[in-house]
């Protein structure tokens, strides 16, 4: 998926500083779906939680709970197909994995003695960003000469929330809940590269390599509340502090060498097992009404996550050993530092539609719909790609007693914004962008004591 935008930049002879190239990673805040009856519906449930699945969407929910239950939920398995294009060629990628999920319990009646108190643990994968190792090459006529690229690259990228979460009913129309949780988000990259000009009198040959594997811990406090208006219909809200910066580290090394024609080299090393890593959790508000009838329920619901200003997402007070060798063979070493990789957010609004029929008393189908916009706020400059999605889902809920589940798919899809990528050794700069495709299996269960 990264194919041109890995193309190496031309080294320096001397350098004060060098930089870790761009990703594909989509940070998107809705991507992944959750929840027996909500995942089906595209998540648009704020109003309606009303099972251990309210300590993701609104901890309001867990006062409607009556009895102590468990739920877990899965997307079982994801198709991503990826496909890129540039300099005239295309590539596309494919994989199957599995990725977000959601487990949590509700503590209610025996074990709560209070009808109107209610208590919740929950442990949710709400980002979860796992594309196929991607390879590649090209070959393209560079001058005189041809130009072979080549190149591999692996990304890692979610966020797994544990979270205790409480929930009291102010009256028979209104709940009110708040929770506390603990993020844990990973970032995994793996790249390498190689860049080669065969010329009539030489070769120019570049080679690129580069890893990060960290975490970054925030705490999270939410707030939600629930109110029947009317018999039929119920507003809902949730509200999300901004992530508590806990702390957070990386593993960086990176390695970038390039051999001229002319017999001069120049070698760039650096590593880091300490480096800071920074990934922040926006403010987020969400609000909804749900309407019932009498064999099924409608809900809309409106999300808005907020800006983050430029801060540094990988760092480092490390510097790297540079060895410049000319011609004829004298070297010369300097010490770049290693360039913060910044991340920008800009804030924004996305908008979940779901809604449910009852066939019979056990069974029930379900259909959603939800944007994902993208977060990220420079796309030619930023680590991250800019990719706005738009996505589908539905599914059959089975089930009335102390046992149900359910069963269903979703689907997503959108395309980059186009970037300019190069120049490579040859010279070659191309326009790229990359379409996503998403197919989701998934399924749920829960139990009730």
């Amino acid at each position: 998926m990264l194919a041109l935008c890995l193309l190496p930049q031309r080294l320096p002879a001397q350098a004060s500083e060098f930089n870790i190239p761009p990703n594909t990673i989509l940070p998107n805040y809705n991507r992944v779906v959750l929840g027996q009856r909500e995942a089906l519906e595209g998540g648009a449930y704020v109003a309606r939680t009303d099972d251990a699945v309210a300590n993701w969407y609104n901890p309001a929910g867990l006062a409607l709970s009556e009895k102590t239950s468990l739920n877990a939920s899965s997307n079982a398995y994801e198709l991503t197909t990826t496909k890129l294009g540039g300099l005239g060629q295309e590539i596309s990628s494919t994989r199957v994995s599995p990725v977000g999920g959601f487990v949590g319990i509700v503590v209610g009646a025996p074990i709560a003695k209070s009808p109107r108190l209610r208590f919740g643990f929950g442990i949710t994968r709400p980002v979860a960003w796992s594309p196929s190792t991607l390879r590649g090459a090209f070959s393209f006529p560079a001058g005189a000469g041809v130009e072979a690229f080549t190149y591999s690259s692996s990304v890692n990228f979610w966020t797994v929330t544990p979270s205790i979460n409480g929930a009291y009913r102010l009256s028979p129309t209104v709940r009110v809940g708040l929770g506390i949780g603990y993020a844990l988000t990973n970032l995994t990259q793996d790249q390498a590269v190689t860049d080669r000009v065969v010329l009539p009198n030489g070769v120019t040959t570049g080679l690129r390599s580069f890893s990060t594997d960290g975490n970054a811990h925030h705490l999270l406090f939410s707030a939600g509340a629930q109110w029947d208006i009317a018999r039929a219909v119920t507003l809902g809200a949730l509200v999300v502090s901004p992530g508590v910066r806990l702390g957070g580290g990386s593993s960086i090394s990176f390695s970038q060498t390039r051999y001229d024609a002319a017999g001069a080299s120049n070698d760039l090393a650096f590593g880091d097992p300490n480096a800071k890593l920074d990934y922040r959790l926006p403010f987020r508000v969400v609000a909804g009404a749900a309407v019932k009838y009498s064999r099924g329920q409608v809900e809309v619901d409106v999300r808005y996550f907020g800006a983050e200003d430029t801060y540094g997402l990988l760092s480092s007070d490390s510097t790297a050993v540079q060895i410049t060798t000319d011609a004829a063979g004298v070297p010369t070493v300097t010490n770049p530092a290693f360039t913060p990789v910044l991340n920008t957010a800009r804030s924004v609004v996305s908008v979940a539609v779901g809604g449910n029929y009852s066939v019979s008393r056990a069974i029930r189908v379900h259909v959603g719909f939800f944007t994902d916009p993208s977060p990220v706020s420079d796309p030619p400059q930023s680590t991250f790609r800019a990719v706005d999605l738009t996505g589908v889902s539905g599914g059959i809920s089975l089930g009335a007693g102390r046992l149900t589940g359910s069963f269903g798919v979703a689907s997503s899809w959108g395309t980059t914004t186009e970037r300019q990528v190069g120049p490579s050794i040859g010279g070659a700069e191309a326009t790229t962008d990359v379409t996503i495709r998403t197919f989701t299996g998934l399924y749920s269960v829960s139990f009730t004591f």
